[in-house]
């Protein structure tokens, strides 16, 4: 889902994106003139791969997560923005690379966590 940042309203408006098995529901709303907020869950299961013994199994994720984008190049020291160069704001895009992050994590099988606890 792509929006034009202008055209974001400031109340609240519910989106609802599914990527690689996980559903990821939330709001999105202008907080300001420059600047819109992201609130969302990521939950459900997807295929990961063990960081100690390579094998794949379901990784359960439930978080909550809230991005700030700004239209524009930011002026703020905040780190944790994503900056609207071309005014469209790309739901998929974002939700896509918050998800890479999780997974991106180191992530064991359960067999790999009980032979840690021994």
């Amino acid at each position: 889902m792509k929006i034009v940042f202008r055209k974001i309203p400031y109340t609240k408006s519910s989106f609802s994106i599914e990527v690689e098995g996980l559903l990821c529901d939330g709001v999105f709303y202008k907080e300001s003139n420059k600047i819109s907020l992201l609130d969302f869950q990521v939950a459900g299961k997807t295929p990961t791969e063990c960081d100690r013994c390579g094998v794949l199994f379901d990784l359960c994720v439930n978080e909550n997560l809230s991005i700030k984008i700004c239209d524009g190049v930011s002026d703020s020291e905040d780190l944790d923005i994503i900056e609207c160069l071309d005014q469209i704001v790309d739901f998929d895009e974002i939700v896509y690379s918050e998800i890479a992050s999780i997974k991106s994590d180191y992530h064991y099988c359960e067999e790999c966590k009980n032979e840690e606890g021994k």
